[in-house]
């Protein structure tokens, strides 16, 4: 058994199981949270994805022993723990994001989301790695220095929410929440194998994240989870979501259950790769045997692609990295040609309840092998707005994870979650499964 293999069953539940446990006094919460932060001690030494510990966790999981005792239950997710990436404000912890000038900068209150998920029940365990302001491709810095992929040490967990990732791959954390603008949650979750949720745009506030302004002003970036499977996503996003009356971009919007959805009546489109950014070999087969894996659930698929998908999604992303060299004229095609394109993407949608894709062209690559094409199949979504699903669905010839990207139409995430799931029932435990080769 390798040191990233966990040695406790508690450390292989899902943050569900775990709750459910706690609930059921099948197990103290002061044990699960102990357990987890013996797993961080004995893993993170190798991988460096937590950067900071939660110094009442042990307290919180006994308060919250104490409460359970008493009859009271705080929420779905009564002592089950959790982590976040250090871009999200944790009162009396730092906000570092991996700046120097910001070691020392504790922050006064919760983010939201954090605040939500803790009066839902759930411990934080600590703060996890990124790029340096919370925003890139690898989760290095010079603050806190790099992360490793437990999987491959000499490959990349990806950015921006690698730390994330990598703890919850290495079994040292069974729920994450992390952050996307162009692939922050996806990419590291296909890296690192396991699950994640890019919820709609407007679908949760990025108050109290670093440099995550939200409102009309960043309406790409959205707040999601990670977990090591669908069903605890599906649990907890819901969680985070409506207005907090400070984002001004979040709506109001009914929140569909998975367990409704029929996939018998779902049209599915699929494609393994896009001529602007061709897949790997082992990617586009993991993408086919996901589409069939849904075929097998009653699903309908097809093969279908919006046309010039990523060639048009990079134009219009490398012009609003631009955006404020731009003028007036300028700036106004630059929003035509964004509204053109998801104007474009919804039409195309209308023969379909969702899109299965590559997460990326390939899988974790080494460090620093920073091509442009790591995001070119979830900068799209994040141009569009849309819900999106990560779930792992295979492994390369050495071992590596592959995932794929699941989109619903806006605002049906219940729709990406139930494909998901589908995926995971009809491929098996992906932590059970060896190479594709």
């Amino acid at each position: 058994m390798s040191e990233f293999e966990a040695m406790d069953d508690l450390t292989r539940c899902t943050a569900g199981e775990l709750a459910r446990r706690i609930r059921a006094r099948e197990v103290s919460a002061e044990a699960v949270v102990e357990a987890f932060l013996e797993r961080i001690a004995a893993v993170n030494p190798a991988i460096n994805a937590v950067v900071q510990l939660a110094p009442d966790a042990l307290d919180r999981a006994r308060q919250a022993d104490h409460d359970l005792a008493r009859g009271i239950i705080h929420g779905p997710l009564h002592g089950a723990p959790f982590t976040v990436k250090d871009v999200f404000d944790v009162a009396g912890l730092p906000t570092a994001v991996g700046l120097e000038a910001r070691r020392w900068e504790r922050a006064k209150e919760d983010a939201v989301a954090v605040q939500r998920w803790r009066q839902a029940g759930a411990i934080l365990l600590g703060k996890t790695n990124c790029p340096p302001g919370g925003s890139g491709g690898d989760a290095e810095n010079l603050l806190y220095g790099r992360t490793l992929n437990p999987h491959d040490p000499t490959r990349t967990p990806g950015g921006s929410s690698g730390g994330e990732a990598a703890i919850l791959a290495a079994h040292g954390s069974p729920l994450g929440l992390g952050s996307d603008s162009s692939g922050g949650l996806r990419v590291p979750a296909h890296f690192c194998g396991v699950a994640a949720l890019k919820p709609t745009v407007g679908r949760v506030p990025n108050t109290g994240a670093y440099n995550h302004r939200g409102g009309l002003t960043d309406v790409r970036t959205q707040i999601g989870p990670l977990a090591r499977s669908v069903a605890d996503l599906a649990l907890t996003w819901p969680l985070l979501c409506g207005p907090d009356f400070i984002d001004s971009g979040v709506v109001p919007m009914p929140i569909g259950d998975p367990a409704s959805v029929c996939l018998g009546e779902l049209c599915v489109a699929y494609f393994t790769g896009d001529p602007a950014s061709p897949a790997s070999a082992e990617t586009v087969d993991v993408v086919g045997a996901a589409a069939q894996a849904l075929a097998r659930a009653g699903v309908h698929v097809e093969p279908a692609r919006p046309h010039d998908f990523v060639r048009n999604g990079r134009a219009i992303s490398d012009a609003y990295s631009d955006v404020a060299s731009l003028r007036g004229q300028d700036v106004v095609e630059l929003y035509d040609a964004w509204d053109g394109y998801r104007s474009f993407c919804l039409q195309f949608m209308r023969a379909y309840d969702a899109i299965l894709c590559p997460v990326s062209h390939q899988p974790a690559p080494p460090f620093r092998e920073m091509d442009r094409r790591r995001f070119d199949y979830t900068l799209p979504f994040s141009l569009l707005g849309w819900p999106v699903v990560v779930v792992p669905a295979g492994r390369s010839k050495e071992g590596l994870p592959i995932g794929v990207q699941i989109a619903a139409r806006p605002w049906r995430e219940e729709v990406a979650l139930a494909l998901g799931a589908a995926i995971e029932r009809e491929l098996g435990d992906f932590h059970q499964r060896r190479s594709t080769a």
